[in-house]
């Protein structure tokens, strides 16, 4: 049966309702992955990526702007967030409150590109695993990147599809595989337990990447 990709999931109406779907419950509470799992995971951007007041980052997936509004208040970079959803976008300009944060559409993101924009850096975090097609966003996420610029993910070891026929499908992409073909890879490990929760921690990679050389190798 041809299953439906059903968008749909991340129309969100409030601030609450985003987060109940932005960190579903798991084995623990939105509330308390949200509380403890967000200062966790800026910690280990932190310790990947250098920012500072200068820094652009893209966060690729943003949301509401979760992890944009943390990097910001702490480091005082700028961000521009992409996400598939209008209603995560406008809440994200609400909940975030910061002029030095926007959030835009992917075919915004291309726009940008093609007038010159690049990034410092970049973050995915728990977003590839639900996208249609995550060759074509790691393609973009790669473009969008000055030379050797770094990207962050965080990401489910499996896939976690929205269809209309059948809720979460695992479609048997391999993400780890796709992003090696467009990046380096140069840091990989498995989030703690203690930080997130025993289910979220079996089932999920975090890595750091260095943009790829458009060089290809030569054969003799």
């Amino acid at each position: 049966m041809a299953l439906t990709y059903n968008p749909g999931v991340f129309a969100v109406q409030d601030i609450q309702q985003a987060m109940d779907i932005i960190l579903t419950a798991e084995d623990s509470s939105t509330a308390a992955r949200w509380a403890t799992e967000t200062a966790y995971l800026a910690d280990m951007i932190e310790q990947q990526i250098a920012i500072d007041t200068s820094t652009v980052l893209l966060d690729y997936g943003c949301g509401i702007g979760r992890m944009a509004k943390e990097l910001l208040d702490r480091h005082g970079c700028s961000v521009v967030g992409v996400d598939i959803s209008p209603q995560m976008r406008m809440l994200g300009v609400a909940y975030v409150q910061s002029d030095r944060f926007m959030a835009c559409a992917p075919e915004m993101l291309n726009s940008l590109l093609a007038s010159g924009l690049r990034f410092d850096a970049a973050m995915s975090i728990w977003v590839l695993q639900h996208c249609l097609d995550p060759a074509d966003d790691i393609s973009l996420i790669r473009a969008a990147l000055k030379p050797e610029g770094a990207f962050f993910v965080v990401n489910n070891k499996g896939r976690a599809v929205p269809t209309v026929e059948e809720a979460w499908v695992d479609d048997g992409l391999d993400v780890k595989s796709l992003l090696a073909g467009r990046f380096e890879l140069q840091q990989e490990g498995q989030l703690a337990a203690a930080k997130t929760t025993p289910l979220i921690s079996k089932h999920t990679f975090w890595a750091r990447y260095k943009r790829a050389s458009d060089a290809r190798p030569t054969t003799s």
